[in-house]
C-alpha cells in the first residue's frame, strides 16, 4: 500500500447509497490506495462536510454540488478556487492524485486539480432517440479526450471507447460474496408478500423500467404454469399498469422495491434467475450485475439474447434459432435440477468478484 497516490472518484450517488458497482469498486480499492469519494450531497448543495466512513476511504459530501450551481452560472474559474480550498488539506497527503470519473456529464474533475484522469465509462445511453443518443456519446467523447486511461463495463462500450481512445480496458461487473454469506441469508425472515405456493420460483430483482420485455416475460408466464414468477424491483411509474397487468396472472407475485433482506430470501430459495432485457444496442451495452449474484448463489439463469449473455452461454440460457424467452425459462429449469449446475456458476462468481476488478484496475492505474 502507498500513501503516495490517490484516487479521488466521482460518479453522481452517495456513498450511502445502496451499494452498487461505484462503492464495491472503491471499498476494494482502498485496499491498494488511499481513496477519496465524492459524494453529491444535493440536498443540501451549500455544505460540504468531511468524514471516513471506513480504512482508507474519506467521503467529501457536498462539493460537486456547488460546484455544479457555479457551473450553471458560468463560474467555472470560481469552481476550481473553491475545490481548491476545500481539498488543500486532502491533497497535501499525497504526492499524486488519480481522478476516476465514472459519468460524462458534470465532470467535476475539471475544477479540481489532479495527474491523471481514468474515465469509466459505465452505461450507455438509456434512449434509442437518435438525438439523445449523439448527445449523450459526445459528452463519452469529451470525457474520454482528456482521460489517459478508459474503462467499459461491456464489450459494447469498450467497442466504442476504443475507436476514440487507445488505452482501454473492459472492467466488466462483478459479485460481492459478502452480501450473500450464510449468516445473512439463514437471518433474512419470509417477506410478507411471499407467494403461497409450492412451485419453483423464477425470480427477477432488479428494476422494471424500459429495459425489460414486458411481451417476454408475459409470454413466458404463461407458457410456464408449473413455475411462479417474483418479479421484484423499483417500478417505475409509467409501467405500473405494465406490471399490474403481469401481476394478475396466478403464477406471478410483483411485489415492488424490496428490501435487502428480502432480496437475499428471494435469491437464496429461487430455482433460477431471470435477466429479460429488452433486444437491441442499448441492452447490449449493460453488462448485468445480477447475472453476477445469481451466479454466486448457483442459480441457473435465463435471458434475451443481448450481447453480453449471449456471450456467456456457459452462465446464461438464452433463446437460440429463432426460439423465444420461454424456451430458454425452459432451459434453465432443466439445468437447476443437475447438481453440476450450481457447482459451475459459484466458481463463475468466484473468478469475478469485485476484488478481481479492483486487482485489474489498480495494475492499470500503476501504468499510469
Amino acid at each position: 500500500m502507498t500513501k503516495d497516490t490517490s484516487i479521488f472518484f466521482y460518479h453522481g450517488c452517495n456513498w450511502t447509497d445502496i451499494p452498487a458497482r461505484q462503492q464495491y469498486l472503491m471499498a476494494q480499492m482502498a485496499k491498494f490506495t488511499p481513496v477519496v469519494y465524492f459524494d453529491g450531497g444535493a440536498d443540501n448543495p451549500l455544505t460540504v462536510t468531511v468524514h471516513e466512513p471506513r480504512h482508507n476511504i474519506t467521503v467529501v459530501r457536498g462539493l460537486t454540488a456547488v460546484c455544479q450551481r457555479l457551473h450553471q452560472r458560468g463560474l467555472g474559474k470560481l469552481a476550481s478556487l473553491y475545490t481548491w480550498w476545500h481539498l488543500r488539506n486532502i491533497r497535501r497527503r499525497y504526492g499524486k492524485i488519480i481522478f476516476w470519473c465514472a459519468e460524462n456529464w458534470l465532470r467535476p474533475y475539471r475544477w479540481i486539480r489532479h495527474d491523471a484522469l481514468v474515465y469509466d465509462c459505465i452505461d450507455p445511453c438509456f434512449s434509442e432517440e437518435p438525438k439523445r443518443v449523439e448527445i449523450f456519446q459526445n459528452r463519452d467523447r469529451l470525457a474520454m479526450a482528456d482521460a489517459a486511461c478508459v474503462f467499459a463495463t461491456a464489450d459494447e462500450l469498450a467497442d466504442f471507447c476504443r475507436r476514440h481512445h487507445r488505452n482501454v480496458l473492459l472492467l466488466n461487473n462483478a459479485c460481492e460474496a459478502a452480501d450473500y454469506e450464510k449468516q445473512l441469508l439463514d437471518a433474512a425472515p419470509v417477506p410478507d408478500w411471499w407467494p403461497k405456493t409450492g412451485k419453483p420460483i423464477a425470480a427477477y430483482l432488479g428494476s422494471l423500467d424500459w429495459r425489460f420485455d414486458f411481451p417476454a416475460v408475459e409470454k413466458a408466464c404463461r407458457d410456464q404454469p408449473e413455475l411462479h414468477f417474483v418479479l421484484a424491483g423499483n417500478i417505475l411509474p409509467h409501467l405500473q399498469e405494465s406490471v399490474a397487468e403481469l401481476a394478475k396472472l396466478a403464477n406471478v407475485t410483483a411485489p415492488g422495491r424490496i428490501s435487502l433482506s428480502d432480496g437475499r430470501y428471494l435469491l437464496s430459495r429461487c430455482a433460477i434467475g431471470l435477466i429479460p432485457f429488452t433486444v437491441g444496442k442499448m441492452n447490449d451495452a449493460i453488462n448485468p450485475v445480477k447475472m453476477y449474484a445469481y451466479a454466486l448463489l448457483g442459480k441457473p439463469m435465463a435471458g434475451t439474447a443481448v450481447r453480453e449473455l449471449l456471450a456467456r452461454p456457459d452462465i446464461v440460457s438464452t433463446p437460440r434459432n429463432g426460439a423465444d424467452f420461454s424456451s430458454a425459462v425452459t432451459v434453465a429449469l432443466a439445468a437447476s435440477r443437475l447438481r453440476e449446475t450450481a457447482e459451475k456458476l459459484k466458481s463463475f462468481a468466484a473468478a469475478n468478484t469485485w476484488e478481481a476488478r479492483a486487482a485489474q484496475a489498480w495494475e492499470a492505474i500503476q501504468r499510469l
